[in-house]
């Protein structure tokens, strides 16, 4: 092996790692945040740890592109913020998906890991609540811009083609309304699962209280427009029968 190929093996960034790539990312110390094997309560500890964590990064990376496109939508650049946005919804797919993997965890292994989690529940998720806390933000900062370009709702999905970017910024919101509420669904068919649909959790919270909130809309004035939408049509239709 020549010299120059022997250089390029060695890593330039400093830090610990044998490689760049271990050093860039940190993964001694992000490897080193799960328990040692010696000190799990129970094997499958270490699945529930790694499901836990890596949501979060993921969850994390989704609310900062969020913070993005809400700054794109206050200076009206609808493209940027409906490409930040369907990539958060593709970043969300994945703690969606992932939730089903601690379903392979038995209900009397679970207990054995829940033993050591004190109060800690889901509810309390960094990730998840700072999602919650950008979502707001970002309809209220389209429904401002939509207002502000003396426009409806209803006119910019009406008229759709003519406020493309207004209407995909929204369409795409919806996208991440959905993929919340599926989040929530999949957490409580997965806390039903485990431990149960009529029991209390970690929290001191009953599993019923997921039920309630699953069922929230984070973009009201978004869902509603399709009612009216629909209404105004039906009503086309029964003017068209009863001239005819």
């Amino acid at each position: 092996m020549s010299n120059n190929a022997e250089d390029l093996r060695k890593p330039i960034l400093p830090g610990k790692g044998a490689s760049d790539y271990e050093r860039y990312l940190h993964t001694d110390e992000l490897l080193a945040l799960q328990k040692a094997a010696d000190q799990l309560s129970h094997p499958d500890e270490m699945t529930f740890l790694v499901v836990h964590q890596s949501s979060e990064l993921v969850m994390k990376g989704a609310a900062f592109d969020l913070e993005r496109a809400l700054h794109c939508i206050e200076t009206d650049d609808y493209n940027n913020a409906a490409r930040l946005i369907r990539r958060c919804n593709m970043m969300l797919d994945f703690p969606i998906s992932i939730l089903h993997v601690l379903e392979t965890i038995t209900p009397y292994d679970y207990h054995v890991i829940r033993a050591g989690l004190g109060h800690g529940s889901g509810l309390d998720s960094p990730g998840f609540l700072s999602l919650l806390h950008v979502a707001p933000r970002l309809g209220q900062t389209l429904l401002d811009r939509i207002h502000h370009a003396g426009l409806t709702v209803d006119q910019v999905y009406r008229h759709h083609d003519q406020h493309f970017g207004l209407h995909d910024v929204a369409e795409r919101l919806l996208d991440f309304d959905e993929r919340m509420q599926l989040f929530r669904f999949h957490h409580l068919k997965l806390a039903e699962r485990i431990i149960g649909g009529r029991v209390v959790g970690t929290m001191g919270t009953p599993v019923e209280v997921l039920h309630q909130r699953m069922e929230h809309l984070m973009y009201k004035d978004l869902w509603a427009v399709r009612n009216q939408i629909t209404a105004d049509a039906n009503a086309r239709m029964q003017a068209g029968d009863k001239a005819s």
